[in-house]
């Protein structure tokens, strides 16, 4: 009736962990550890790309355009920059959600039900039920869980 349309977040990452983390730490005075969070994000959110990069090939045998969670915070106004750079030397380019989800893959049966919220790459795959969520999935670092006071992702 509002016009609202599901975006289906295929990389799906623990930004509001590290963003809460780094509120706390610059709260605290602490800028050491605000530093310490800070250069541990972009690499972080790389790493996720790189995981959803591979876990779409092992799903449908070749990339599709991807949905990338971030959400409006202190941390992402002050690297998204970075992680756009990050992405562009990848070879991503930005594409509206239209054209995203223009790929077939997108059409894909979903079948999930759970609790939490997880990545439409792996409920994609739960709802094949023939194993192809990759293992290895990167973690939030164990000092960026703590610092943000969340005991799990």
């Amino acid at each position: 009736r509002r016009g609202y349309r599901v975006a289906p977040v295929t990389i799906d990452d623990s930004d509001w962990i590290f963003a809460k983390a780094f509120a706390n730490a610059n709260r605290k005075g602490d800028g050491a550890r605000a530093r310490a969070i800070a250069a541990a994000y972009p690499p972080y959110i790389e790493s996720k790309i790189d995981y959803y990069q591979r876990q779409s090939v092992a799903l449908f045998s070749r990339e599709i355009p991807q949905v990338l969670l971030l959400h409006a915070n202190v941390l992402n106004a002050e690297f998204f920059g970075e992680l756009v750079r990050r992405m562009r030397s990848r070879g991503y380019k930005f594409v509206s959600l239209d054209r995203a989800l223009a790929d077939p893959a997108y059409g894909s049966r979903d079948t999930f039900t759970g609790a939490g919220g997880i990545s439409w790459l792996h409920r994609w795959a739960l709802s094949r039920g023939d194993g192809t969520v990759l293992p290895g999935e990167p973690a939030t670092p164990p000092f960026v869980m703590e610092a943000a006071g969340v005991s799990e992702e």
